[in-house]
């Protein structure tokens, strides 16, 4: 483990607990840094210092925005939520299965979202969790056969969870013109091919 992942799991953690996205340097240092410097299983020399880097750090890469005066906000959180499925005490039979799945570009679709301020290009919702803030990325030419769209920014537009649905469901055109927030080349290609999956649709 990275001191990279050790702090961005320990924020993670924080905000969870603390039941909201903001926080400060040295909430982590009181209430985290033991944690932090176990799961690396060292503390290093200089803790401290090495946190205000990795904060630093964490900032270029889109995952937390620095507010001012000492305070930080969680954007997006590196860090799955755990899932509480182990805490089931049922008696659902389980079977091993085997998924393939299309490898996609995440950090394509991270450049997106931050580009974006994690807003959706549609309606500029932006949804706030503790975990930091949530959107999609849609592809419009859909990845995978029939389709066999790519895993590119051209093809990519950033959207809410319900115009990711409609999206997805092909149940609303889309042109440049829809668009509330537009920061990157989209394929026109890519936009028709979309429309055509509408028409088909209505």
């Amino acid at each position: 483990m990275t001191w990279l992942d050790a702090v961005s799991e320990g924020i993670s953690r924080l905000t969870e607990r603390r039941r909201s996205n903001l926080f400060t340097r040295q909430i982590i240092l009181d209430e985290e840094l033991a944690s932090i410097t176990t799961a690396l299983g060292s503390s290093g020399k200089t803790p401290a210092q090495t946190l205000s880097r990795v904060l630093q750090e964490l900032r270029d890469a889109g995952e937390i925005e620095f507010l001012g005066a000492g305070e930080y906000r969680l954007i997006s959180s590196r860090s799955l939520a755990q899932s509480t499925e182990s805490e089931y005490t049922g008696s659902s039979a389980r079977i091993p299965t085997v998924v393939n799945r299309i490898q996609r570009d995440t950090m394509a679709v991270r450049k997106l979202k931050i580009k974006y301020g994690y807003r959706c290009q549609l309606c500029e919702e932006r949804l706030e969790l503790r975990s930091g803030f949530y959107c999609e990325a849609h592809h419009l030419r859909p990845l995978g056969s029939p389709h066999g769209g790519p895993d590119i920014e051209s093809n990519m537009i950033i959207v809410c969870p319900n115009h990711h649905t409609l999206l997805d469901y092909a149940a609303i055109p889309l042109s440049r013109d829809n668009l509330r927030i537009d920061r990157h080349e989209i394929g026109e290609s890519h936009i028709g091919y979309h429309n055509q999956l509408y028409k088909n649709n209505t």
